[in-house]
């Protein structure tokens, strides 16, 4: 999650530079008429409107990429855990990086053992329909 976080950082950074970026035709300034009352109102309402339609648009890109990421998490979970033949019965902490994890694999209970990410099988139940 963290490298699509940054890959989006990056892609608008890139956007932003490259809006701002200025060519060299529009270095090159010629003097804009006078504003007259009606072309006042009527540019002034057209600049509001520029600056929703580009919010809209970036606000859309953004929610466009969060729901590219959301399905590439989700499909990578679902399609490991179609079968449903594992499945995490309790979770006991017993520090701050430490736990007591009961799985459930097919029709056998694990008792593991969860420290800092790697875990170490403990025991083995055989589930015979009834609590352990």
């Amino acid at each position: 999650m963290a490298k699509m976080r940054s890959i989006a950082l990056h892609c608008c950074s890139s956007v932003i530079c490259w809006l701002s970026v200025r060519s060299v035709e529009a270095a090159e300034s010629t003097p804009l008429p006078l504003p007259s009352d009606d072309s006042v109102l009527f540019s002034m309402g057209t600049g509001v409107w520029r600056v929703i339609l580009a919010l809209a648009v970036v606000v859309g890109v953004i929610l466009i990429i969060r729901w590219f990421v959301g399905r590439a998490s989700i499909g990578g979970a679902n399609s490991a855990g179609m079968g449903k033949t594992i499945s995490i019965i309790e979770r006991k902490p017993l520090g701050p990086r430490q736990s007591l994890l009961l799985v459930q694999v097919c029709n056998k209970k694990i008792l593991l053992h969860q420290v800092k990410g790697s875990l170490t099988p403990l025991c083995e139940i055989e589930n015979d329909g009834g609590e352990v």
